[in-house]
């Protein structure tokens, strides 16, 4: 499993998600695991994620 840089967005990479409190890592391109998204696609599109 790769960890993405700061501020890249390289597909089949992970990075630690964006909610302050978190720290699953999400697949890019996503920011966000499920728990903590905020867009509309929420259950049409669902996160996978790993514990860090």
């Amino acid at each position: 499993m790769s960890i993405s840089p700061k501020g890249t967005n390289i597909p089949g990479s992970y990075r630690k998600c964006e909610d302050t409190e978190c720290t699953r890592l999400v697949p890019c391109p996503h920011v966000r695991c499920q728990e903590h998204r905020t867009d509309m696609a929420v259950k049409d599109w669902v996160v996978q994620h790993k514990e860090s």
